[in-house]
């Protein structure tokens, strides 16, 4: 998650933190927001816009997988500590498709943190609609000190 969060005061992000989306692939897709109020259950969510449609009219497959993937890191910063992880596996089942201007909103768990790798499940969802259910696995990675290759 992002250092840079700001609390949101109005619309249907009121009470939550919101990342600034910034020059990374993240950026593209985001802002991104998160509901931080309990740690045990992080939620992170974006508004569908325009941009995130597909030539169908629906939300982006892939738009929905980069929440879905984004969200998996969110849940694991507990168990991350001072390190850092990479996605090893991202297994997805969609189920509904979202709209412009839906909320989506992710909710998940870690389901085992081991030495090298963390596990985790999630769910994407428009108000009580399933849009998709993910599975997935990060990879612990050493951070390498400041000016090495």
């Amino acid at each position: 998650m992002s250092a840079d969060l700001s609390t949101v005061t109005e619309g249907p992000f009121a009470g939550w933190k919101r990342a600034e989306p910034g020059d990374t692939f993240n950026g593209l897709i985001g802002a991104y927001y998160y509901d931080t109020s309990d740690p045990t259950r992080v939620k992170v969510g974006f508004q569908a816009e325009k941009r995130h449609l597909n030539g169908g009219g629906s939300v982006h497959g892939g738009c929905l997988l980069t929440l879905a993937d984004t969200s998996l890191f969110v849940f694991a910063i507990p168990h991350l500590g001072d390190g850092a992880a990479v996605t090893l596996q991202l297994d997805a089942q969609f189920q509904a498709p979202g709209r412009e201007g839906d909320i989506i909103i992710a909710t998940g768990e870690i389901t085992r943190a081991g030495q090298t790798v963390i596990f985790g499940r999630g769910e994407l969802r428009c108000g009580d609609k399933l849009l998709l259910s993910f599975t997935g696995i990060l990879a612990r990675k050493k951070i390498k000190p400041q000016g090495d290759a």
